[in-house]
């Protein structure tokens, strides 16, 4: 694996097309119209897939939330700065030499907008206006309750709250909505190109809703979630016609991880948020872009969301970034200038775990299990480990993550070792099931040890 940097060339400020990331918080693999659900409705990221292209192996660099956005917004695995965990509050962050997508784009003229989520850290180092972003309205942290609350999210100080440039607000009504409001006003205010990180809550718990997305889900709040935050993207797109600016706008879709709630789907994948069977953290993911991406395609090669940063900056005109990039334009591929996939090999490390995607093979490895190897071509549930089959594979594929390892540094932050065992114990479930699993299962209880 070879990182890359950004050539190309700088078009007049007037050519360049807005670009807008949204993102799912949690949302499982199966759960949305074009990903098969026959239970939840989502008419308008339906019809964003179908006028665009679908990435079918499209994975984000962690199953958990923070290192993934990490990733995501450096185009670059988090890894190489130790951002391998979620952040934990308050001191941490994550490291503020790495080049963001927010700054990529503030030096080639662009308004630059966050909405929603952050979850890279809470110090004021650390806040979006000083990593590459004009405007923010959203929580430093990674969730919150949906509706405004004194008592809890938004006691003053709290870096759950909802904030403005730094100035903690109060809003009212429900909150994916309020996000999507300060997202459709953030597009009409810039008199430049945009370039718009809209990072959504939903679906990720509390699981609350609005009664009226209540009753027309079954009473399901997760359910209820994600087909209000289908409803709001509508809006936005909605927005973007109106304003005559809906085909020079490239609009991406994705989720941080997969799905983690009783509600919530993976299939036909095996596993769940914040393990690294292919449910962790492969992901829906589409990208649209009136009369320059690819309508009604479906991608089938090996895809990252670290992707999305060199993609959309040299679309942009973009030229050199300070660091190299893991991510690699993904417009020769769709545009079937080059047959190889995008990604030969994906790599993912977290504390005790780590794993391999190269090709169809899968392999992972955690603290005090065997070695899992799975063939996705003929498995793609991961049901079936074969690594005493193919001794030869598994020492290939280490050989492989060690070259990898090495460019990267030690964890800059750890977790409690309570997690560790929690993780464990999901492995051994969903591995030894060997059908799908709801993924809230319970857990064999352990026999407490007596003094």
């Amino acid at each position: 694996m070879t990182p890359i940097t950004l050539l190309a060339e700088i078009h007049p400020l007037k050519d360049k097309p807005n670009i807008i990331v949204i993102l799912a918080d949690d949302l499982g693999y199966h759960d949305l119209g074009f990903q098969g659900s026959q239970t939840i409705k989502t008419p308008n990221l339906d019809q964003l897939a179908a006028g665009g292209t679908i990435f079918t192996d499209a994975h984000t660099t962690a199953s958990v939330c923070s290192p993934s956005r990490a990733g995501f917004m450096t185009g670059r695995y988090q890894q190489r700065f130790g951002h391998e965990a979620n952040v934990p509050p308050p001191q941490h962050g994550m490291d503020t030499s790495e080049y963001t997508m927010g700054q990529a784009f503030q030096s080639i003229g662009y308004s630059t907008f966050i909405v929603g989520k952050w979850h890279l850290g809470d110090p004021d180092r650390c806040y979006p206006t000083r990593r590459g972003f004009d405007e923010f309205w959203g929580l430093r942290e990674g969730s919150r309750r949906y509706w405004y609350d004194e008592s809890k999210s938004d006691k003053q100080g709290d870096p759950h709250a909802i904030e403005h440039n730094g100035k903690q607000v109060k809003f009212e009504g429900f909150l994916t909505d309020r996000f999507t409001d300060e997202a459709i006003r953030m597009a009409k205010s810039s008199k430049n190109p945009f370039f718009l990180f809209l990072s959504y809550t939903a679906p990720h718990a509390p699981l609350e809703a609005q009664q009226a997305d209540l009753d027309r889900a079954n009473q399901d709040a997760y359910v209820a979630l994600v087909q209000n935050m289908d409803d709001n993207i509508g809006r936005l797109i909605a927005s973007l016609k109106e304003q005559g600016i809906r085909d020079n706008t490239l609009i991406w879709f994705f989720s941080d991880n997969g799905g983690v709630c009783a509600s919530a789907s993976n299939v036909p994948l095996n596993g769940k948020k914040g393990i690294k069977f292919e449910g962790g953290q492969r992901v829906p993911f589409i990208m649209n872009w009136p009369n320059h991406v690819p309508a009604g395609k479906t991608f089938h090669g090996l895809t990252s969301a670290m992707d999305i940063f060199p993609t959309s900056f040299k679309l942009a005109g973009g030229n050199t970034t300070p660091r190299p990039l893991d991510g690699v334009n993904l417009m020769p591929f769709l545009n079937n200038k080059t047959t190889t996939p995008p990604h030969q090999n994906l790599f993912w490390k977290k504390l005790e775990g780590s794993a391999v995607r190269s090709g169809n093979w899968k392999m992972i490895q955690t603290q005090g299990l065997p070695t899992m190897l799975y063939n996705l071509q003929t498995d793609l549930s991961e049901y079936k480990n074969i690594a005493e089959q193919h001794p030869e594979k598994v020492n290939q594929l280490q050989n492989l993550y060690q070259n990898w390892n090495k460019q990267t540094v030690p964890a800059q932050w750890g977790e409690a070792e309570r997690y560790v065992e929690i993780r464990r114990d999901d492995y051994i479930r969903f591995r030894d099931s060997g059908r799908p699993l709801k993924l809230n299962s319970p857990r064999k209880k352990k026999n407490k040890k007596t003094k």
